[in-house]
């Protein structure tokens, strides 16, 4: 069966984390959509517009831009913030949202707030004041243990290469969730077993907040570079 593919990249990543991914959709026969996000991969310059406000306007923009009716959005990571708003601003067009490794925030919750550490978050805090675009740059080897530590350190140098310092407001700011837990779209959670970043405990709390069960892959965070081929398995057999 045709269908329709969003994917939504996480926090210091582009569309082309998604490469390997859409290219089994495609091979399956669906129509794939992967974009930037502003402030991010191509749109890397866009540093001071992104929030979660703009990040719903390019994925809205996109689905209408590409024509697409009913689709799947996938959102990874920081994603799980944004595809419910997708939702909320054009129903009609979205037939099931995937959380892959997604922070899924209460009602009014931001993504450090529901997802690190008191710490943690002074931490980045501090590393944005360091830079004058108020952004954040992973160092590589934190990076790779966080989000890429299934894979080895040289086969993930690429991958670390093209992330982009991450805009520090859609992660600090809080996310009105009311209207989308009062909808009924489809969801579905996939959790990934070895994830420093999200880690399974939090994994679960994020799938019982959406009222599923979550779909187990043994992996580090980045599911769609490590274990492509099960992620477009997984999307492939999605009940719509």
């Amino acid at each position: 069966m045709h269908r329709e593919y969003v994917l939504v990249h996480g926090a210091a990543h582009g569309a082309w984390c998604w490469e390997d991914v859409a290219k089994h959709l495609v091979a399956n026969g669906h129509r794939v959509v992967a974009l930037d996000l502003p402030g991010h991969g191509q749109r890397a310059a866009e540093v001071r517009r992104a929030s979660i406000a703009t990040y719903t306007d390019a994925i809205v923009d996109a689905m209408a831009r590409e024509g697409v009716s009913r689709g799947i959005v996938v959102g990874h990571s920081m994603g799980g913030l944004v595809i419910p708003k997708v939702a909320e601003r054009v129903p009609a067009r979205v037939a099931h949202l995937v959380f892959l490794a997604a922070i899924v925030v209460p009602d009014g919750g931001s993504l450090v707030g529901t997802n690190m550490t008191a710490p943690a978050r002074e931490s980045l805090r501090a590393m944005a004041s360091g830079r004058s675009d108020g952004a954040i740059l992973f160092p590589a080897e934190t990076a790779w243990l966080r989000w890429m530590g299934d894979l080895p350190r040289d086969v993930a140098a690429a991958a670390l290469a093209r992330l982009t310092p991450q805009p520090l407001r859609p992660i600090v700011e809080p996310v009105p969730m009311g209207a989308f837990y009062a909808t009924s779209v489809a969801r579905t959670y996939v959790r990934c077993l070895r994830d420093a970043a999200v880690t399974p405990a939090k994994a679960a709390e994020y799938a019982a907040r959406l009222g599923v069960t979550p779909i187990d892959l043994d992996c580090a965070h980045d599911a769609m570079l490590s274990k492509p081929a099960e992620v477009a398995r997984i999307l492939d057999h999605i009940a719509v």
